[in-house]
This record gives C-alpha cells, structure tokens and sequence, in this order.
C-alpha cells in the first residue's frame, strides 16, 4: 500500500514569510527578477499574437493575463490555478470535492486548451480566467477582483511575484499534487535563492512521491513544509456517460480494432504510421486513432497520413462510422472514451524527450498500454506500474512496433496488462481524500 509522509503544517504565516535570507537580500532578488519579466512580457504578448494565427483563442480575453477581469469584485474562498488542460484535468476531482462543500472557487489556467476544459467542466459553477502574468501589478488587480482567502498551484507553479504578493496579503498558499522532475529540479538550481525565497511563502507542497520532496527540500523549502500524498490523478474515476457513450461508439465502429495513440507530439505520429504500416499487414480490421496532444495540428497530421498512402480523416468532419484507415480526433474532452473502445494505446510525450503524459486515465477506462522511456512527469507511477507488469516501456520505433504486435496478438497477455494496471491504480489511490481534509481545515 502507499505510504504517507504527513508533517502536521507546523508553520504559520508569519514564520513562513520571516524565513530565509535577509530582507534586503529578498528584495533585492525579486527586483531583478521582477525587471526581467518587465522587459520580455513585451515579448511574451508577441508570442501569444503569433500563437493566435494558429490558434486564434490565443488572442482572446488578453486583459486577462493583465489581472484585467471586467468585474467588479467577487469574493471567492479559493483560487485554483491549473497551467494546461493536462492539470485542469488532474484537479478536477479536488474542485469537486470542494464545490461540494460549499466553497466558491476561481479558476485559472495558461492556455487555450486548458480554458476549454475548465469551461467544459466547471462553466456555471466556478468562475474562470486566464491567469494573470507574474508582475507585480497584474496579480494584485486579479486578486483585488477575485479577493481570494487561499490559493492552491497545481504541480510545479512556482511564481515569484505572485507568492511574494500573496504573502503580503496573508493568504494561505498551497502547492498541490507537488512534483519536480531531476530536469525542472536542475534547472531551479540555477535561481536557487529566488526560488528557495518564493517556496518560503508556500504554507504547504503536498507532492507525488519521496522523491519530488527531496527535490523541493534541496530546492529551500523546509521539511516540516513538505508532505507525501500522492498523485490526484490516481483518484479520477470515470464520467456518468462512459459507459453509455462508448457502448454508442462501439457500435459504429463494428467490427473495428482499434489501435489508439494518444496525446502525440511531433514526430510520434510519424513514429505511430509507420508501426501501424507493419501491424495492419498482420491484423485484419485494424485502425489507428491519433488523438494529438494539440488539437491545432489535427489537419497537418491528416496529411501526413496520407502522404504515407492511408486515406485519414479528421473525426468532426466526418461521423463515427468513416472507414478511413486513420481517424485524427481534433475535438477536446474525448480521449477517456477513445481509451474506453481500444485495444491497446500508446500514451505519448514519451518518445520524445517531453517526460509522458497521464496513463492512468488509460488504466481507467481499461486499456492495455505502451509507452516510451520519457516519463520524468510520471516517475513515481511509472515505476510502480512498469514493476507490476501494468505497462510496457519501449524505447525505439522498433520496440514500439514489437510491444503493440504483441498486445494485439495475445489477448490473454493483453487482458493481464489490463488487469494489472486497474490493481496498481487502486492501490496508489488516497491523495484526494489527505489534500481535501487538510485544504478544508484551513478554510
């Protein structure tokens, strides 16, 4: 069973903002920092501007990440912020559990993707904006209209100038579902004392596993700050309408195999049609489903299949049914069901040096999985679920091709995986239940 490292939040406010350094030395940090941003956000506007030729939401609700939210005020009692629709989807049980209780929340986010699924599943129940750049004047004009009484950051949201203003305005700060990769972990180093400072305002980091508070500890935060709970992402379940949707999905497809890649970066798919060129040539009825981690680049990976001679297509232009040799789904909130009505999937980010993305929700919904050797967003659950023969790790096109030949070939072996995962992932659950029960107590 998981353990649990549990520290008691032993510090209150103003020990925590009194920690560290001298003032001056403080300040003087933060200053610089605080000149660069004002010197790149210039340039991170223009980034956002050439984004949105792509993308056009990128150049919607602008003032937003301004602090700018055409409200006058709200009093809410939590502040969420979730980078990208990876997280937002990582933190939706905890925004449950907490509008059940009764607690008003504000959401934020970075990134289109990540609005979306936010409004997708919260519109109506939580306000949600995009979150303010980290300067001085932008997160006090968003918290002067939000005026929250506690802030939770998902995962690795470590901004200076935000904490640095929270601190002053007394707000219990926590950094949930905590973790930091060896590679993010080096890359702190280098702003180790402006990070050690800002980790000095965070009242609680609740992170994955062991080693993710070793990292934050060498990092300055202090151990009595740091607690093990887990991941939240163990702790999804499934929605209402899963087995009433995929049961609908099944039934169009027919006859259909379905071979699934999901959340795919550049140079995956081509990776995924060159396996699926050698597989369909020994399993009748087989058909690839690329689910990309961007849905913007659905038509350029249309072409691209079909430049390898298969007719593609993408899934809202034509229905369910379409016999096209490879279906691209360029519409957001689906991939759990895809998950549902496959095989076997590869869950990508993880051939290519992107550190994986979340296969729990594959373990789910019952899928067999395959996936490369890039798992440093996962390392924990990587581990315990590679160890119990839940999932298979490939580490070159030639592995990959072997590993889905096998599942696909073996149904037993494919059933094993299965069933191994679903036991792996009910043993790492709990970390809903420590988060909540703390976060509801400071409240």
């Amino acid at each position: 069973m998981r353990s649990h490292v549990r520290t008691g939040l032993k510090r209150s406010t103003e020990s925590v903002v009194g920690s560290g350094p001298p003032r001056t030395g403080r300040i003087m940090n933060r200053f610089v920092y605080s000149l660069l941003i004002g010197l790149l956000l210039p340039f991170a506007v223009l980034r956002l501007g050439v984004r949105s030729l792509k993308e056009k939401a990128y150049r919607q609700h602008m003032l937003e990440r301004f602090g700018v939210l055409g409200l006058k005020t709200a009093n809410t009692d939590i502040w969420v912020h979730a980078v990208s629709a990876g997280e937002s989807i990582a933190i939706g049980p905890l925004v449950e559990r907490l509008l059940d209780a009764g607690f008003s929340i504000t959401l934020t986010t970075t990134t289109p993707a990540g609005r979306s699924q936010l409004t997708r599943d919260f519109s109506g129940r939580a306000l949600i904006y995009y979150a303010p750049f980290d300067t001085s004047g932008a997160i006090k004009r968003f918290l002067t209209g939000v005026r929250p009484r506690m802030a939770l950051l998902v995962e690795t949201e470590i901004w200076p100038n935000w904490l640095a203003v929270m601190s002053r305005q007394n707000m219990f700060v926590a950094l949930v579902n905590g973790r930091l990769s060896l590679k993010s972990s080096r890359g702190y180093q280098k702003l180790q004392p402006l990070i050690g400072q800002s980790l000095a305002h965070i009242h609680w980091i609740a992170v994955q596993s062991e080693a993710h508070r070793t990292r934050f500890i060498d990092l300055g935060a202090s151990s009595d700050q740091v607690s093990v709970t887990g991941s939240i992402k163990s702790d999804q379940s499934l929605p209402s309408d899963f087995a009433i949707v995929t049961k609908a999905m099944q039934a169009d497809l027919k006859d259909q195999r379905i071979l699934l890649a999901a959340s795919t970066h550049p140079g995956e798919e081509a990776m995924m049609l060159r396996a699926f060129e050698r597989l369909r040539k020994r399993h009748e009825a087989l058909r690839l489903v690329l689910v990309p981690r961007h849905v913007p680049r659905a038509d350029e990976i249309c072409r691209l299949a079909r430049d390898f001679g298969f007719t593609a297509e993408c899934r809202s232009q034509v229905p369910m049914a379409s016999t096209a040799d490879v279906l691209v789904v360029d519409q957001m909130g689906q991939l759990l069901y895809w998950y549902g009505i496959s095989e076997v999937a590869f869950v990508g980010g993880s051939l290519v040096d992107h550190g994986g993305h979340n296969f729990l929700e594959a373990a789910l919904a019952e899928c067999a999985i395959v996936t490369g050797d890039s798992l440093f967003n996962f390392e924990s659950q990587a581990d315990e679920f590679e160890q119990a023969g839940a999932i298979r790790v490939v580490h070159s096109d030639l592995e990959l091709v072997e590993a889905l030949d096998q599942m696909l070939s073996d149904e037993s072996l494919r059933v094993e995986s299965v069933a191994r995962a679903l036991q792996t992932l009910e043993l790492t659950r709990g970390a809903l239940d420590d988060v909540f029960d703390t976060l509801s107590g400071k409240l």
